[in-house]
Parts: C-alpha cells; structure tokens; sequence
C-alpha cells in the first residue's frame, strides 16, 4: 500500500506537476507526487508508435519554454546535470495558401519583410512599424505573461500611469483579428498572425487572443532559441530527465494514484485519497496541477461556495483537437515546394473569408479538415524515423460536439471519416503520398483525448480556455490568481490551470515561488544552493 504522510502533495505528473515537486523537495520539504496514469509526462507523452518510429502524442513544440529560467538559466540541473536534450529549427511556423503559395514566419525579420512584400509591399513596412510598436510594449507584455501576476486593480493601475501600458490595456481586450485588420491590408499575412494565435485554441475574433500577437514578434529576437521540441521525443528528452531530478531531490513518485477525494478540516486541507485507496496527509499543502474543476469534484461539499460558482463558470476551449501521427516510408513532398519544410509547424490557411467562417463552424458541431497543422520532426531530428523515412503529426480543430454531440466521437464510422478527410486533404497538397506510402499510424479523437489524460475535460488540452476573462487574476478563480489559491489558502493551483495558462513552458514556476514565499523560503535560495 501506498501512502503516507508529506509536507506537499503534488497532483498531476505532467511537466508542470514534476518541476513543482523538484522545487518543493529542493527547498527540503517531504514531498509526494501523485498520478493517475501508469506513466508521467501528462500532455507531453512520446511514444515508439510503430517500431522505429517516436512521435510526440500530445504536445509538439515546446516554443514558449526558453522564456523561463528552468531552460534560460538551467536553475534545475535538467541540462547539465539530466540529460535533457532539444533539437531546433530556425522558423516556428508558416501557411501555405490555396494557391500553393506560402509565407514563412522567418527569425530574419528582414527576410520576412521581403517574404511579406511578395504580397503586399505595404504590409512589408508596416510590418517594421508593428516590431517597434510591439517591442515598446516589451515590458507590459512581460507583466501579463510572466510568471506571477499581481492582483487585477493594481496591474490595471499600474499600467494607466503610462501611454504604452494604456495602449497594452486597449490590445489586451481586443482580437487578434481587430489588430492585425488596423495594421495590415494583405489577407495572406492577416491569416498567417491570426493562424498562429489561433493556438489559444480560441476564435481569432475573440478578445484577448491578441496577446498571441504580441508574443509572436519575440521570433526576431537574435536570442530566439527557433522551434524547440525533445530529442527522441518527449519521453527521453523532456520527461526521462525531469523524472531523475525529482528522484534525486528525494520527491516520492506514485504512478496508478488517481485522486478522487480530498478532505478539508478547520478550513483547509489535509490529505487525499486515491481510487487504490490509499491516503495521503499533508502538513503544509496541496498542489495541484490537474483541471480545477476536478479538484472541486474532489472537494464535494467542502469546496467553499463562492470558489465553486466561479469554478463552475469556468469555460473550455472554444475548439478541441483531433490529432494523428503516421508512420511514412518517404519524407513527404509539398506541391508549394522544398522550403516550407525549414520550418518546424506547416499551417494550411484558406482565403480570410473562409477561414474564420470555420471557427463559427466549430461552434455549431461542423470539422473541416482543410486546417491541419504540419510537423515532420524527424526532418531535423534522425531519431524519430529510419533513414529517408518520416514522422508525420496532423493535428486538426475539431468541435467538442462533433455535429452536435460529442458522443459522436465514440461512433467509428463518424470518427474515422474526420480522420480520413484529414488525410486526404493532405495528400492533395502533396506531390509524392499515397496510401501504400503508410507503415503506421496512431491517432486521439477528442472525446480520446479526455481518457487518456483526466485532465483534459471534453477534450480540453488546456484545462480550461484561455478566454480573457480566465486570464491574469482571473485564473482560475476571480481575484484570487495571483495567490494562486481560492478561500483555502493551503490548496494551491499552478500550471495550465494557473497563471499564465497552457502550454509547455514551466509555467508552474511562478506559483510555486509564490508558494515558497508562503513559507518563508526565496525561490533563489533553492536554486543558488544546489
């Protein structure tokens, strides 16, 4: 039998729940981190899923992760010490139009305005404008996307003291779409911006999703690092190494530990207990890492009612995925030519028109397979495939309720037809597949998705959507983001469910020095004396 009695109880072995747990037991807490699954990784799981060939089966690019100091400054020992290991490509991503032509998203900002000018010599100079009016907003975009945040009155009012911070606050609350139809007159750079931001798992048309924006012209930075992602896949590259740092900071790891309750006395926390039923108590805290609303499933009556109001406000992601991977005997060739594969993501994009038609389309259950995002990562990692082979990953938005009903995802004959279309599509962008071309496949639906992580909730890979009013303070409970708990103040909410959100980026670090302060302990502290 497992359990036990621990200073932290950390919930959820994904990336974030791991690199808790390594600062927590750094600082000389007993710590136990507890998973559900049989293995760890959460959403950054790798797999061999055909003998000789490794995909990522949940997150791909890890383009946010050289912002934080457990990559920029090596704070946890995970490269020089782990083993952690990243391949690069110089350009993150590009679109390819219906014409077969495409525009790339270059780290040479000089290079894409010429790129840009092949469309609209217009938007080629008002691109220049746009990086200078972006980097003077440098350093408000820095307080919105950080690892703490402060409470919501004081951010608003720190910003109103300047024109650049005003200037944020008015961006802030508008779309991707809004910003990029006041700068730029071509559709082709609109959609490929827009397209970008769209990884929000949000409509381009909805406030906030401009952030995105902002983020993205942090490309032309000479420091930029290119597109990230783990060599040999996100097993051995990522998670393999985060895994023996936990063990030798001494964190307990229990895998099979799916959590479905936990007890409050006096106000807070003091343990949980598993579906194996073992009991796990706590001295200091919870953290958590895994969906919110399940915490609160968890709580039962003891959840305090206002936290639970908000809690069960909180929306998903306006559009969910549909994710297949293939084991392919060529490299595949694109009828736009040999250059869109220098770059790590593929975007298709429509015309402007039809394009964010699709994205009302989602809304009311329709797929279209015509927006696949591309990534061939055995082009610059050799690992992944045999020689002249390829990896092949066809990630797809699709609607939660598939044609009004998610429970359509569990009809075959509906869900393979999705997948289907999706493969036809692209191969009719492509000059050299055919279906013999196949040596292997693998694939999640949505509604697979939410089985294979918990965390996903109606197929959610973010937890939960990263509308704007789920942002900053707001996440994930009104007000209270910034302490990184509700009411009970030793239940702790870090990572996609916490501030900043989503995505692979160590984005549990500034909870957990927010949580480390709690107790009278400096996060520099941990990591100077190690």
């Amino acid at each position: 039998m497992a359990g036990g009695t621990y200073d932290f109880i950390v919930l959820g072995g994904g990336h974030n729940g791991l690199v808790s747990s390594i600062y927590l037991a750094r600082a000389g807490f007993k710590v136990a981190l507890l998973e559900a699954n049989d293995e760890f990784g959460g959403g950054t799981r790798s797999a061999e899923f055909h003998p000789g060939y490794t995909a990522d089966l949940g997150a791909i690019v890890h383009f946010n992760i050289a912002k934080s100091p457990v990559f920029a400054k090596d704070e946890l020992d995970l490269f020089s010490k782990y083993g952690m290991e990243y391949c690069r490509m110089d350009s993150v991503f590009c679109s390819i139009f219906e014409d077969d032509s495409y525009l790339t998203v270059s780290q040479d900002i000089d290079k894409f305005c010429n790129d840009i000018a092949k469309y609209s010599e217009k938007d080629a100079e008002a691109y220049k404008k746009f990086y200078k009016y972006i980097g003077e907003m440098a350093g408000v975009v820095a307080m919105g996307t950080g690892g703490g945040v402060p409470p919501y009155g004081v951010m608003i009012n720190a910003l109103s003291k300047s024109a650049a911070g005003m200037e944020f606050l008015r961006v802030l609350n508008s779309s991707a779409q809004q910003i990029v139809e006041e700068w730029f007159e071509s559709e082709q750079l609109r959609v490929t911006l827009t397209r970008w931001a769209t990884e929000m798992m949000i409509d381009p048309r909805m406030p906030g999703t401009s952030t995105i924006l902002l983020l993205s012209t942090a490309i032309h930075n000479p420091a930029f690092p290119g597109a990230l992602f783990p060599k040999g896949g996100s097993n051995e590259g990522f998670i393999k190494p985060l895994i023996r740092a936990a063990e030798d900071a001494g964190v307990d790891l229990f895998t099979n530990q799916f959590v479905d309750d936990i007890f409050v006395a006096g106000g807070e926390v003091k343990g949980c207990r598993t579906k194996a039923g073992d009991e796990f108590r706590c001295n200091n805290a919870i953290v958590s890492t895994i969906c919110v609303k399940d915490v609160f499933d968890y709580l039962g009556e003891d959840a305090p009612e206002e936290d639970s109001h908000y809690v069960k406000l909180l929306r998903h992601a306006d559009f969910v995925a549909l994710n297949q991977v293939f084991a392919l005997d060529v490299e595949p060739e694109f009828k736009a030519g040999p250059g869109v594969k220098n770059t790590f993501c593929i975007e298709f994009a429509p015309n402007e028109k039809d394009y964010l038609r699709t994205f009302s389309d989602y809304k009311l259950g329709g797929f279209k397979p015509n927006l696949p995002l591309i990534t061939i990562p055995s082009i610059a990692d050799k690992s992944r495939a045999p020689e002249g082979h390829a990896v092949l990953n066809l990630y797809s938005y699709a609607p939660w309720d598939l044609r009004g009903d998610s429970k359509n995802w569990q009809d075959p004959e509906q869900a393979e037809a999705c997948k289907e279309a999706v493969w036809e599509f692209f191969k009719s962008r492509c000059t050299n597949l055919t279906d013999a071309n196949i040596q292997g496949t693998w694939s999640k639906t949505p509604y697979e998705y939410s089985q294979w992580n918990p965390a996903f909730r109606k197929g959610d890979i973010g937890h939960i959507g990263l509308q704007q009013s789920q942002m900053y303070d707001f996440r994930p409970i009104p007000g209270k983001g910034h302490e990184f708990h509700g009411d009970i103040e030793n239940l702790y909410f870090v990572g996609t469910c916490g501030h900043p959100g989503g995505s692979v980026s160590y984005s549990a670090r500034g909870g957990i020095a927010k949580i480390l302060d709690d107790y009278g302990i400096d996060i520099r502290d941990v990591v100077t004396k190690n």
